[in-house]
């Protein structure tokens, strides 16, 4: 009889036992598939989709980690290998040469991460012809006196001269001008205009 008790216990205490550890196990699943849902655009390498952000544009095969892209990657895989950069891209819809915008955030010259890899691309599209000259154009929201847009305007355009410079692009090829508040390119006084109109734009000659 004794023994039949204390089997009447166990079981039901092994049955709990196995129940609170089935909870746990899916609560740590779920939890991992939470945060692998959370990191779906990094993939392990540490390569992206190469979203632009805000306004901006996309493109593929990119790799944000180190700020670099071939339109289409060679078959090396060797970042830097410009073969794939061309003038023609400038003319392409599909291609990220063709993205020439980079936006900025409120009161802002730092260049936000996400266009390093426009920015790049541009730069070694410079290095590589160097008779190619562009013209940077920055702008500013309507907010803020106008001496102060127009230096901050400058401020923009000299920060994406001073990224391209970095990656190969010759000084000489680039000239800088703030704009200020004159050009906005969405007319309005939103927020969202706003975010539009804190740019620089690429301009290129002849292109």
């Amino acid at each position: 009889m004794k023994n039949t008790k204390t089997k009447l216990i166990f079981i039901p205490l092994i049955f709990s036992a196995l129940t609170l550890g089935a909870c746990s196990q899916q609560k740590t699943d779920e939890g991992s598939v939470s945060s692998s849902q959370g990191n779906t655009a990094i993939q392990g390498d540490g390569t992206t989709s190469g979203t632009i952000g805000s306004g901006g544009a996309s493109g593929v095969n990119s790799n944000s980690t180190r700020g670099d892209y071939l339109p289409e990657q060679n078959a090396n895989n060797d970042p830097n290998n410009t073969n794939d950069l061309t003038l023609a891209g400038l003319k392409d819809p599909n291609n990220l040469l063709s993205k020439r915008i980079i936006f900025f955030d409120y009161n802002q010259a730092k260049i936000r991460p996400e266009y390093m890899i426009l920015i790049n691309t541009h730069a070694k599209l410079a290095a590589k012809y160097p008779q190619l000259k562009m013209r940077l154009e920055g702008h500013a929201d309507e907010r803020g006196s106008r001496e102060y847009n127009v230096a901050l305007s400058e401020q923009r355009a000299q920060s994406v001269k001073r990224i391209m410079g970095i990656q190969g692009a010759r000084s000489g090829q680039i000239k800088t001008i703030g704009y200020g508040e004159e050009l906005p390119l969405v007319k309005g006084h939103t927020k969202k205009s706003w975010q539009q109109n804190r740019r620089v734009e690429i301009k290129y000659e002849n292109y």
